[in-house]
């Protein structure tokens, strides 16, 4: 993150220009996390301001991952239920209701962020469907991030601690609904 700051312009339209970039780049990748471009956000600008650049930033992420993955086609899900095999569960789920499958996807983030992206493009499913749960189903990880980035240079403020809370609670809740999801899975196969 300080690389971020550091290479980031005082113009905070510059700023919001080049962070913008910045996810459109991560969307070309798996490794960078984005977590990171959240938090710098929430640093960069004021909590309002940083929430919609960091939405915006959502937005590009997913939407290069989708079209590159809707252009692909088949050959991408064949390699990515390889790679993932959690993948196969989520197609046979995503026939009923491709809304709550993205939602969901979203909002217990255990597959990578591109990956999903990719395979949900590559499966066809109506953009404007995706994008709308997409959004929403990231939308309290990103607003927590954002607001873990205005506090991170006060580490003895109450934001600060309480952002961090809410944070390891709602990565336990995507554990456990992680959990709660592939015990079910296998439970349905048997």
């Amino acid at each position: 993150m300080e690389s971020i700051l550091k290479y980031t312009p005082q113009n905070p339209y510059f700023a919001a220009c080049i962070l913008l970039l910045l996810y459109a780049i991560k969307s070309l990748s798996i490794f960078f996390p984005l977590i990171i471009l959240k938090i710098a956000g929430g640093h960069l600008f004021p909590t309002g301001i940083a929430l919609l650049v960091n939405i915006a930033g959502m937005l590009i992420c997913y939407t290069v991952s989708f079209w590159i993955g809707y252009f692909s086609g088949t050959i991408t899900v064949d390699k990515l239920t390889k790679k993932y095999p959690k993948l196969s569960h989520i197609i046979e789920l995503q026939h009923n209701n491709s809304f709550f499958v993205c939602f969901f996807l979203r909002i217990i983030s255990f597959l990578p962020m591109d990956v999903v992206s990719l395979y949900l493009g590559a499966t066809k499913i109506p953009f404007s469907r995706y994008i709308f749960a997409s959004i929403l189903g990231s939308l309290p990880n990103t607003i927590l991030s954002t607001l873990l980035g205005a506090s991170i240079t006060k580490p003895d403020s109450p934001m600060f601690w309480v952002s961090i809370l809410l944070m390891i609670l709602y990565a336990g809740f995507s554990l456990l609904a992680n959990y709660l999801y592939k015990h079910k899975s296998e439970k349905g196969s048997k």
